[in-house]
C-alpha cells in the first residue's frame, strides 16, 4: 500500500469549501452505507479504491530517484527495468505520435535521455497509474468511453497549456486524465447510489455532479480530490480532480483548474449525464466565469482542440490498455 498521505495543504478552497484530503470529515451523512453499517464519504472512499488500486512502488521510487541529480539514466532505466511489462509499455507510449518522436525510441536509457526527468515522470506516473485503475472495471459505467473522455480531456488540456506557453504540458495532460478518477471510484465503491443518480438523470437530465450533490451530499470531484490526496500525488492534480466543476474555487492552482474545466467541456461525455450541458455542434459551452476569463474559447479553436485530440486520443487509448 502507499505510505501514509502527507498533512492537509494549508487554506481554504473558497466560496466556504476546504481543500480536499484523506483526514477531513462531511458533516453531511451519506445514505449509501459500508458493509459495519457506517456512513460513507469522501474519504471513506478514497482510502477504500485508494488501496484497491494503489500506485506501484517503482512509481515512487524512480520518483525520488529523479529528484537526485546524481542518478545516471542507466540506474533509473535498471530500476524500470525489473517490470518488463510496465517496460514494453512505456516504449510503446513514448513512441505513439503524441510524443511525436521523428525516430522510433528502442531502450530506457534512450527514453530518459530523449525525454528528460520532467516528462519521464509524468509519463510514469500515466502508464503506472492508468495500470492499476484497471482493476477498477465496473458494469455500469463503459469503461472504453470513460477512458476516452479521460485521455481525450487529457490531450485538450495540454494543447491548451501549450497555446499559452506554459512548459508544464505534460502535468496538465496528466491533470486532464485524471479529473474523473473520482467517479470511477465511486462505481466502485457506492455502485447502488451511482445507480440512483443514474436513475434521477433518466428520470430528469441535468448535469451528474448536481445530482451527485442533492443526493449524497458530495459530487465525484470531492471523491477524485481525496482519492489523489491519498495516493500523496501533487496537489496540482488534486486541485484539478477537485475543482474541475468549481474552478473558481481552486486555490493553489486556479489556472489549471480553469484549463481543465475548458478541456473536460469540449470532451466527449462519459455518460448521457453530461450531453445535457450543450450542443456541441450548434452552441458555446457553459464555461465558468473564472475559466472564461483565462481561455478565450472560440468556435474555431475548438475545432483546433478536437482536431489534435481525435488524432491522440485513440492511439493513446489504444496503447495504454493493450491486452487490457
Amino acid at each position: 500500500p502507499p505510505p501514509p498521505p502527507p498533512p492537509p495543504p494549508p487554506g481554504g478552497g473558497g466560496a466556504g469549501r476546504q481543500h480536499i484530503n484523506p483526514d477531513t470529515t462531511l458533516e453531511t451523512e451519506i445514505p449509501d452505507q459500508r458493509d459495519d453499517g457506517t456512513p460513507m464519504t469522501p474519504q471513506q472512499i478514497a482510502r477504500n479504491v485508494g488501496k484497491l488500486a494503489s500506485i506501484p512502488a517503482v512509481y515512487y521510487q524512480v520518483d525520488r530517484m529523479l529528484d537526485n541529480p546524481g542518478r545516471t539514466s542507466a540506474e533509473i532505466g535498471r530500476v524500470i527495468g525489473q517490470d518488463p511489462a510496465l517496460t514494453a509499455r512505456l516504449l510503446s507510449v513514448v513512441n505513439t505520435a503524441y510524443y511525436g518522436f521523428p525516430s522510433r525510441i528502442e531502450t530506457l536509457p534512450m527514453a530518459i535521455t530523449v525525454l528528460g526527468t520532467r516528462t519521464l515522470r509524468e509519463l510514469l506516473l500515466t502508464v503506472t497509474l492508468t495500470n492499476s485503475l484497471r482493476s477498477l472495471n465496473t458494469p455500469q459505467l463503459d469503461m472504453d468511453r470513460y477512458w476516452e473522455h479521460c485521455i481525450y480531456c487529457g490531450v485538450v488540456s495540454k494543447e491548451l497549456a501549450r497555446r499559452e506557453g506554459r512548459i508544464d504540458g505534460e502535468q496538465l495532460f496528466i491533470a486532464g486524465l485524471l479529473h474523473d478518477v473520482g467517479k470511477l471510484a465511486m462505481y466502485q465503491a457506492i455502485p447502488d447510489s451511482m445507480a440512483r443518480v443514474r436513475d434521477v438523470h433518466t428520470e430528469k437530465p441535468r448535469p451528474i455532479q448536481q445530482i451527485e450533490q442533492d443526493l449524497l451530499g458530495f459530487d465525484h470531484a470531492d471523491v477524485g480530490g481525496a482519492l489523489l490526496a491519498f495516493w500523496r500525488l501533487p496537489l496540482l492534480y488534486q486541485e484539478a480532480a477537485a475543482y474541475h466543476h468549481r474552478p473558481a474555487d481552486a486555490h493553489d492552482y486556479p489556472d489549471v483548474a480553469n484549463l481543465v474545466h475548458v478541456a473536460n467541456l469540449i470532451s466527449p461525455a462519459t455518460e448521457t449525464g453530461n450531453s445535457c450541458r450543450w450542443n456541441s455542434d450548434t452552441d458555446m459551452p457553459p464555461i465558468d466565469k473564472a475559466a472564461e476569463a483565462q481561455v478565450q474559447l472560440t468556435p474555431a479553436l475548438i475545432a483546433q482542440l478536437r482536431l489534435e485530440a481525435d488524432l491522440q486520443t485513440l492511439e493513446m487509448q489504444e496503447t495504454l490498455f493493450e491486452g487490457a
